[in-house]
């Protein structure tokens, strides 16, 4: 079975293709179409999804979300039981639950073939540790495509001709995409090229709730006497489990106040008076009451629109005026956002998936466009390479960094790139080779800012005199997206190496 999934930094959402030609998407525990992509653990069990979000008001020190965000970050790592979880690990256990939940909504079903998303400011080294998560999940991997190729295929439509261009706005709970993908085919769209892409990978509406989540501990204050708004200063069990009360609830009042933004968003929180030191002169009936006006709210999030505002309004987009702009992700219900970003993109066609969906239905747009991909083998899909690709060679007289693939290449399943290495010393018997990711000059190898994603020795070769020996790289993108490295010895053909990857 074909299926389409959204790993989400705030939720994850599974949707496959009937055979009416429609796309249907998977309920879980609580029978809602989205899992919120976090977990909690209790001694040796680990809680997916809804149930996570409960728990962790009880003990935010077992609870772990927006993981997705430090895919970058190999340092990054979560100690619980016993045991240190990397982010990989963490969407492994958000994949498992998508896994086990398909085998019990199709028990006859052997296998589960995913289109997977990622969002569009991922590196190769990030698309090769989400592949590793979905690998281990039991889950077969069609191909990862990017958040923002994902949303263009889902409002594909008539009003969609090749040749145009779409500008497609993420802003989801945990990152922003934003990327500008051309439209090619001959009678209907059937390829996708990602002509420009930008993104954060720590901005996201969580950002939005953290910007009201200060406010109300600001009323809380100026209510208790007390100041939580500092979490790395706030001890005892009460006054944590008063900071996730709070946090829960400014999401509850953002979607308040984007439903109705001519009205104050008020809600009565039970709870949070425990930590009161003034409750011998409390009028309000021992309940919280947080209150918010949109107004409040705009004023004190105008940083965050203005750093969003910057990322999205470039001179590149601008200058290629989009014929189609689409604005996707939970934060496309904000009147604000879509205000802006329709006036700002006038002549162009504009849709909000928070218009056009009912519900909660915007949630699911990035997961329909992976369901269509893998149901399409039509469907053909340039990227634009994000970060640059080179070797580091090193042998007996030193080493030399050289470069391979520029960033912003054009990279599909038919591109390749061979180059050969020779010895730079004689009678070398090893030659050493590390694959990085890097931004920058690579003639400034002290200023470059890089990552080693594999590395491969080729030893006990036959000592030449220098320029003689011959090693040939190849890099190419497999059919499932993800960056592969050979290697052969051009002098010794039965000597080839498949190069693994660090994950």
């Amino acid at each position: 079975m074909k299926i389409g999934i959204d790993l989400g930094t705030t939720n994850t959402v599974a949707g496959w293709m009937n055979i009416y030609g429609n796309i249907e998407f998977l309920e879980f525990d609580d029978g809602r179409t989205f899992l919120p992509s976090c977990v909690f653990f209790d001694r040796g069990k680990v809680i997916v999804g809804s149930e996570a979000v409960k728990r962790a008001a009880e003990d935010p020190a077992s609870f772990v979300s927006q993981s997705k965000i430090y895919m970058d970050d190999r340092k990054k790592t979560w100690e619980k039981e016993g045991r240190r979880y990397k982010a990989e690990d963490i969407a492994f256990e958000i994949l498992k639950k998508v896994r086990v939940t398909l085998s019990e909504r199709f028990p006859d079903e052997k296998k589960f073939d995913a289109v997977v998303t990622v969002p569009a400011k991922f590196g190769e080294d990030q698309i090769r540790r989400t592949a590793s998560a979905v690998k281990r999940a039991g889950l077969g991997l069609i191909e990862i495509i990017k958040e923002p190729v994902a949303a263009a295929l889902a409002f594909n439509d008539d009003s969609f001709r090749p040749g145009d261009t779409v500008y497609v706005i993420d802003f989801g709970g945990g990152t922003v995409d934003a990327a500008l993908v051309e439209l090619t085919g001959t009678s209907g769209v059937t390829g996708f090229v990602v002509k420009d892409a930008d993104g954060n990978r720590h901005l996201g509406g969580r950002d939005l709730d953290g910007v009201i989540a200060s406010l109300l501990f600001e009323q809380l204050r100026n209510c208790s006497g007390q100041d939580l708004s500092d979490e790395e200063s706030t001890f005892g069990v009460a006054r944590k489990k008063t900071r996730r009360i709070i946090a829960d609830a400014s999401e509850t009042l953002k979607k308040k106040l984007y439903a109705c933004p001519s009205e104050k968003a008020v809600l009565d929180l039970d709870g949070v008076c425990a930590v009161c030191e003034k409750k011998e002169n409390c009028s309000a009936g021992g309940c919280f009451r947080a209150e918010i006006s949109y107004d409040e709210y705009l004023s004190a999030a105008d940083e965050i629109y203005e750093k969003l505002g910057a990322l999205i309004v470039s001179d590149e987009v601008m200058e290629k005026k989009p014929d189609h702009v689409i604005f996707v992700g939970g934060m496309s219900s904000d009147p604000y956002l879509k205000q802006f970003i329709s006036s700002t993109f006038d002549g162009s066609s504009f849709v909000s998936a928070g218009d056009v969906c009912e519900g909660d239905g915007y949630l699911t747009v990035i997961a329909r466009g992976a369901a269509i991909k893998a149901c399409d083998d039509n469907i053909h899909i340039v990227n634009k390479l994000l970060n640059s690709l080179g070797l580091i060679c090193t042998g007996k007289n030193g080493k030399y960094m050289d470069p391979v693939i520029s960033a912003g290449t054009d990279v599909d399943t038919d591109f390749e790139v061979r180059h050969v290495y020779t010895n730079t010393g004689r009678f070398e018997t090893e030659l050493r080779f590390a694959v990085y990711e890097y931004n920058g000059d690579p003639e400034d190898f002290d200023n470059l800012e890089y990552r080693k994603v594999g590395e491969f020795v080729f030893n006990d070769i036959n000592p030449m005199d220098t320029g003689k020996q011959k090693i040939e790289t190849v890099f190419r993108f497999d059919e499932k997206g993800v960056l592969t490295v050979c290697a052969e010895d051009l002098n010794d053909h039965n000597r080839s190496i498949e190069v693994s990857f660090e994950i």
